[in-house]
Order: C-alpha cells, then structure tokens, then sequence
C-alpha cells in the first residue's frame, strides 16, 4: 500500500473518531490492525468489536457488521454511514447493509434515538 493512500486511509479514520463518535464511544474502539500489508475498512459505533478489518472482494456493509460481530443491542441497521476518500475529500453518506464497500471506506453504526415510553 502506498504512503498516500496510507494517510488518506488513517486520516479518516481520525476524522470520523474526532468529529462523529460521542466520547462514550470512543474508548470501546479497537487499536488492533490487520497484520498483512492487505486492503482495509474500519467500521466504528454500535458493533460488538469495532476496528479494522480485512477488506475483500464483493464486501458489503451487513458483511462488515457480521465481521465486527454483529450490533450492539442499540445499534440499528437504519442508522448506517460510510465514510470515503473522493478526489482527496472525505465524502460520508447514508448507507444500506446492501451497499458494497471499498478498500479504505469507514463503517459507522449509529443508534436507535432514545424515545421515552409515552405517559399513562
């Protein structure tokens, strides 16, 4: 992998820590790296085990979640975004578990909003 595409690939990475993940989140994310020199994402949020994660072939966003070990009991499958290097600028959109991802995308999952049980 090359030294720029590196950088682009980590920079995002801090990106979406810094600006979308609350700090309760944060702490939960894993430091653990693919060993190879292989193509990556990172999925972040509400998943058992965020991180990075091999990047293969064909991958889609639910493939990313099965991989992260699934959502959290508050993560929800409607609350999806991937972040994405275009041209040199971090691109984020709403996702579906059916969208494939790319070498370097960045996974988030977010959670169902709190809604209190309606008075009696």
């Amino acid at each position: 992998m090359d030294t720029l595409r590196r950088i682009q690939r980590d920079a995002a990475a801090c990106l979406v820590l810094l600006l979308l993940l609350p700090p309760a989140l944060q702490s939960q994310v894993s430091s653990t790296q693919p060993e190879s020199e292989a193509a990556t994402f990172h999925i972040f949020g509400l998943v058992v085990s965020p991180g990075a994660y091999e990047w293969t072939d064909a991958l889609t966003v639910k493939d990313a979640v099965s991989l992260a070990g699934g959502y959290k009991e508050d993560g929800s499958k409607d609350e999806l975004q991937i972040q994405r290097m275009i041209e040199g600028k971090l691109v984020s959109s709403v996702a579906t578990e059916d969208d494939p991802l790319e070498p370097d995308d960045v996974v988030m999952v977010r959670g169902v909003p709190f809604r209190p049980s309606p008075a009696r």
